[in-house]
């Protein structure tokens, strides 16, 4: 071993640090010097590198055993830049072994461990310089440190003690609104039971004045249903009419049946508009045969005719050539019956309403027609409805005592329905984990919004996370779903799924990371997978006790 190697070590010193007394002494200046590895401090001489906790394990006067007690070596093998122990516990001051630590003793702040690697390697690990002894010079910031410490620690501190305070307040709320919603029970769960009491009265009033009014309005139905009966025979005998009208005006010869050439002459059937009724079209006015028989013309035929003479009325053209006078008599004597026939079917198709006769109702098409036509918008005229059945007087008083007895039993079932949907949502809320103690009660109801430069994030504690596109709609990020944080503090994380769908992607989620603040506010949300958020809040509600303060002195 060489001789002293005089290296004054840096005055060192202990400041109290979070938690201790602000009258315990300052600093405690320790003169020492290195000499082969060794510092001696008051009658002990320690290896650079251990701390005074351990210097009793480092006797120069034995053979140091490894601290694992794999072996037994010289006490000169220790700190001689050679690693002989498999845990580097001989060389505590040197980079030699990989294993081993280097004890930075810190004086004014916080003592601490950096790997053996570190010492002496040019960098300034350990804020009192100790790690890099003879190779550059390193300043002594521990003090500097440890003042910064010390008063991060106290606002850490005041902090832990306001959030904790502000956090039995919100206990004290979530209880409050708790036992609210226990009352609110209490309350709905009675109006539901007047409610439902009401709509079974109401339901028995209904059917009660119900049988009357059916039994009353049996006989007009009866009535009304022997007038459409009425109406049924007459309108089918009409139509028989006018197909016996139609065949007739088409047998012009009266042999009984319609022939193609009595078709042929009519230019009503001339179903292209060329001038002529060829006897593909002649045929298809007879069922594709050559003739047609009154019976087969007034079971279906007449069904194929009737609409061409709507359609073609007034449209006949007299024949160009042959037949002379008296064939242009017949002629208009036929268009003229044909004519009756149209009008009696026209009048037949207008709808029948009391008290307006039917000119009026012509001008009045007109006048929808060219109001529709000057506003180039189609429109459907105002419906004409009949005026109401017209009953004796007992029969109405039924009627409007039956109708009464309905809106009361359907208000009476609205008003059950809404107390069944109110009182199920205060049971959901009073089975709500709101935490251990209802902390989280309070945030019930609340949104929160964080924005950054290109989203608008909103957190509703318990119901949803959305992402608002400033230049879009709202994007769905998930629905509240449980809490999610470990077993030790499942109240430390929130779990929201079930959002929107990304594009060839999974649904959108978002886990809510919770930590003390004296305000509730979402502090930060960031994507770290695709579509998996990140949202940052602070509550008071996560504020933990603070822990008893445990004064004492340290070196």
């Amino acid at each position: 071993m060489g001789f002293f190697k005089s290296c004054i070590a840096p005055d060192v010193g202990y400041v109290s640090g979070p938690g201790h007394n602000s009258k315990s002494l300052s600093f405690l200046i320790i003169t020492s010097v290195l000499i082969n590895g060794f510092v001696i401090s008051a009658d002990n001489l320690t290896p650079r590198g251990v701390p005074l906790s351990r210097a009793a394990l480092y006797d120069p006067q034995k053979n140091f055993s490894c601290l694992d007690g794999s072996k037994l070596i010289p006490f000169s093998f220790v700190n001689d830049d050679y690693c002989d122990c498999n845990d580097g516990s001989d060389e505590p001051g040197t980079s030699a072994c990989v294993r081993g630590s280097f004890y930075c003793l810190n004086a004014g702040h916080i003592s601490a461990y950096i790997s053996s690697s570190r010492v002496n390697d040019g960098v300034c690990d350990c804020c009192d310089g100790s790690d890099e002894v003879g190779t550059i010079t390193c300043a002594n910031t521990c003090e500097e440190m440890g003042r910064a410490a010390r008063e991060e620690a106290e606002r850490q501190a005041k902090l832990a003690k306001e959030g904790f305070q502000k956090r039995l307040e919100m206990v004290s709320k979530g209880k409050s609104y708790r036992k609210e919603k226990e009352e609110e029970r209490t309350r709905l769960d009675a109006d539901r039971q007047i409610a439902e009491s009401m709509k079974n009265e109401k339901l028995q009033l209904k059917e009660q004045v119900e049988q009357p009014e059916k039994d009353a309005l049996e006989k007009y139905r009866l009535i009304q249903e022997e007038k459409q009966k009425q109406e049924d025979e007459q309108e089918k005998a009409k139509s028989e009419n006018e197909a016996e009208a139609l065949f007739n005006l088409l047998d012009s010869n009266g042999d009984d049946k319609i022939t193609l050439d009595e078709i042929k002459v009519r230019q009503t059937f001339d179903k292209n508009k060329d001038g002529v009724v060829d006897e593909s079209e002649a045929m298809f006015f007879l069922n594709m045969n050559e003739e047609m028989g009154r019976d087969e013309f007034l079971k279906s035929g007449w069904l194929l005719v009737k609409p061409f003479f709507m359609m073609e009325q007034g449209m006949f053209k007299p024949p160009e050539s042959g037949g002379g006078q008296a064939a242009s008599d017949d002629y208009e004597d036929d268009l003229g019956k044909l004519d009756d026939i149209q009008n009696e079917q026209q009048d037949s198709a207008k709808p029948d309403v009391p008290g307006v006769e039917p000119t009026e109702l012509e001008e009045e098409e007109e006048e929808e027609g060219e109001e529709q036509h000057d506003d180039d918008v189609e429109t459907d005229p105002e419906p004409i409805v009949d005026a109401d059945p017209k009953y004796d007087e007992e029969t109405q008083a039924l009627i409007n005592q039956a109708n009464k007895a309905r809106e009361e039993y359907n208000e009476a079932d609205r008003n059950l329905r809404e107390s069944v949907r109110r009182l199920e949502e205060v049971n959901e809320l009073l089975n709500s984990d709101f935490g251990d103690d209802d902390r989280f009660a309070p945030m019930h109801g609340e949104c929160f919004d964080y924005e950054d430069k290109e989203y608008i994030y909103t957190l509703c504690p318990f119901k949803s996370a959305t992402q608002k596109i400033r230049s879009g709609g709202d994007v769905n990020l998930g629905k509240w779903n449980a809490w999610s944080g470990p077993e030790t503090d499942k109240y430390s994380s929130m779990l929201y799924d079930r959002g929107q769908s990304c594009w060839n992607g999974p649904q959108r989620s978002a886990k809510v990371a919770l930590r003390c603040g004296l305000d509730n506010r979402l502090i930060s949300v960031s994507e770290p997978s695709r579509c998996e958020y990140q949202f940052e809040f602070e509550t008071p509600a996560s504020c933990q006790k603070p822990e008893a303060s445990n004064s004492h002195d340290e070196l």
